[in-house]
């Protein structure tokens, strides 16, 4: 057994042996939240698991840096000892104070079977302690990597973390539209579906087992489920002229979608297999995009019956309808928060640029901005599950890609460089 393997096994039993202490907590939702700095130092790995083990601290940095909730200390800035061990005994705590460190992870990884482990120890370096102590397992160092990070979030914050979802969205290639998952980082794009129709508008069902999409392939917009693993296509509403840009709600018992019959584009509700369609807005102007609130008793959506497009909130039987929105002239693409608090939209400025903003659905006054002089457009926001961050796309780095960023847009990262234009990105619940 080599020295490496020894102490994997036997910290197990260290961590039990720790006292239960009272762990911090990161209060994200404070006036005066800074983020916590937080030294992640390389992890330890016998020769045959040295490139895994490379490739989780990146990722996991790379995790860590998206949420917006820590300080990442520079490697190059660490004075501790690179052979100081993985146990709060063995480590000088005093020279990670030195280089500013509240928090300090260190781990091991190891590969066998095909499969990568990692212990992750994360300790509270100004009280010289080990907070958590965790083992997991992955099909490899990607995915081990997104599960730590998750780990760390949780641990903060008291709220799971997110790496573990996928982002759907739509690439626009020669020929065809793909509808492609990617991980949160932007990273191993699994192509689900390619449609040589036109096939847009990709939502969730909540269980995350299939994706609901817009689709030409019929001969006009209908709405379309894909399943995830199985990738067989469905056909789910066709109502009138077109069907377009639906959701599932919250208990994905029900459908919300735009539908046209005579000319005129209404919010429709049916059963999740498309039954049972009816109308819920009844107005000549052109209603459309439908985001369900996370309680499912309320539905927003785009109106033109102002004039310009304009949000609209009302209860999810269509009763008390109202206008949200009264800043700007043109707002659209809705996406409600899964914490209720707020809706994420697109907004046109007096400049004819396109950005990301956040509107109160009780007030349409209380408006905030995501985004402002990167690109000429950022639009299409989805909700992470947790409702701390967003992403949308932008082309503030040529053609259109997919953007992560902290709800309040003090931490954004454009995490793709696909070859082809990326369109209305959904976000997937948690496993």
């Amino acid at each position: 057994m080599t020295r490496l393997s020894l102490l994997l096994a036997l910290l197990p039993a260290v961590a039990l042996a720790q006292p239960p202490q009272q762990r911090p907590h990161i209060e994200i939702d404070r006036p005066d939240f800074k983020p916590l700095p937080l030294a992640v130092a390389p992890f330890k790995a016998d020769t045959d698991a040295l490139a895994a083990a490379t490739e989780v601290n990146a990722t996991l940095r790379g995790d860590l840096g998206l949420t917006g909730l820590f300080e990442l200390l520079d490697p190059r800035s660490f004075l501790a000892d690179p052979s100081e061990g993985l146990t709060a005994p063995s480590i000088r705590f005093q020279r990670w104070i030195d280089v500013g460190a509240d928090g300090l992870v260190k781990g091991a990884v190891r590969a066998a079977g095909g499969q990568v482990s990692g212990e992750l120890h994360l300790f509270e370096v100004r009280g010289g302690r080990e907070g958590l102590s965790v083992t997991r397992t992955a099909p490899g160092p990607r995915a081990l990597a997104h599960l730590l990070a998750d780990e760390i979030v949780r641990y903060y914050t008291g709220e799971p973390g997110v790496f573990g979802t996928r982002i759907a969205a739509i690439r626009k290639v020669k020929g065809a539209r793909e509808l492609v998952l990617f991980d949160v980082d932007g990273k191993d794009p699994q192509v689900l579906l390619r449609d040589p129709s036109l096939a847009m508008l990709p939502a969730w069902r909540p269980d995350g087992r299939a994706l609901l999409f817009t689709s030409y392939r019929g001969g006009k917009p209908e709405l379309w489920t894909v399943d995830v693993s199985t990738r067989a296509v469905k056909r789910v509403a066709s109502v009138g002229e077109l069907a377009t840009g639906g959701a599932f709600s919250p208990d994905g018992r029900l459908l919300a979608f735009a539908a046209s019959e005579a000319g005129n584009s209404d919010i429709w509700v049916a059963n999740a297999d498309g039954s049972n369609p009816r109308r819920l807005t009844h107005d000549p102007a052109t209603d459309t995009s439908p985001t369900w609130s996370p309680d499912g008793r309320r539905i927003a959506f785009v109106s033109t019956r102002a004039g310009n497009p304009h949000l609209y909130v009302m209860n999810a039987d269509g009763s008390g309808q109202r206008r949200l929105t009264f800043k700007g002239t043109y707002n659209q693409t809705p996406r409600w928060s899964p914490r209720g608090d707020l809706i994420a939209f697109t907004g046109r400025d007096e400049r004819k640029v396109f950005d990301v903003f956040l509107v109160n659905p009780d007030d349409g006054n209380d408006i905030r901005r995501v985004t402002q002089d990167q690109g000429f457009t950022n639009e299409e926001p989805t909700w992470a599950p947790s409702g701390r961050m967003l992403a949308f796309t932008s082309d503030r780095n040529g053609r259109p890609q997919l953007v992560i960023s902290t709800a309040d847009g003090n931490h954004q990262k454009v995490v793709t460089a696909d070859p082809g234009e990326l369109q209305t990105p959904a976000w997937g619940p948690l496993p």
